[in-house]
């Protein structure tokens, strides 16, 4: 007699899934996570900071944030630091995620959620609202990178 084992297929957040013609589907019936763009930034010359551009996360539990920093103009040194912040109930902006401070081309990527600690995850609980932004140093006078946060 053959034994197979037992398999359950779970999304991201650890929801279990059924598959269906429809595609994807908690067992509960209801429709599974989906991924939502809430940011973009094309590839092209930015400012040399920005106090963040808002977006909702009403609708999702973690982030998926990822930038690809290509140059800068100008500058002694410069370095940037991209964040990521929340809005708290008493209207103020609340500092979740900060990447280091970064001199050189290259990617960076993180989750942002209420998921377990480790390398490339930044726990965290969103409130409705958050906030992508940047700061530089070293007085750079425009930084090019592309950016995006996918919602799930």
């Amino acid at each position: 007699m053959s034994t197979y084992p037992a398999v359950t297929l779970a999304d991201g957040s650890g929801n279990a899934l059924a598959l269906t013609g429809a595609g994807a589907v908690k067992v509960d019936g209801s429709a599974a996570s989906t991924l939502t763009t809430l940011l973009t930034y094309l590839s092209g010359t930015q400012a040399v900071s920005n106090a963040g551009v808002s977006f909702s996360t009403a609708a999702v539990t973690g982030l998926a944030v990822d930038i690809t920093l290509a140059s800068f103009a100008g500058g002694t040194s410069p370095t940037v630091t991209f964040f990521i912040d929340r809005l708290g109930a008493d209207s103020v902006w609340y500092r979740i995620w900060s990447s280091s401070a970064l001199n050189s081309a290259g990617a960076t990527s993180v989750q942002v959620g209420p998921y377990p600690a480790g390398a490339g995850i930044a726990t965290a609980v969103f409130t409705g609202t958050a906030r992508f932004g940047w700061s530089s140093t070293g007085a750079p006078t425009a930084i090019t990178f592309s950016a995006s946060a996918i919602g799930r």
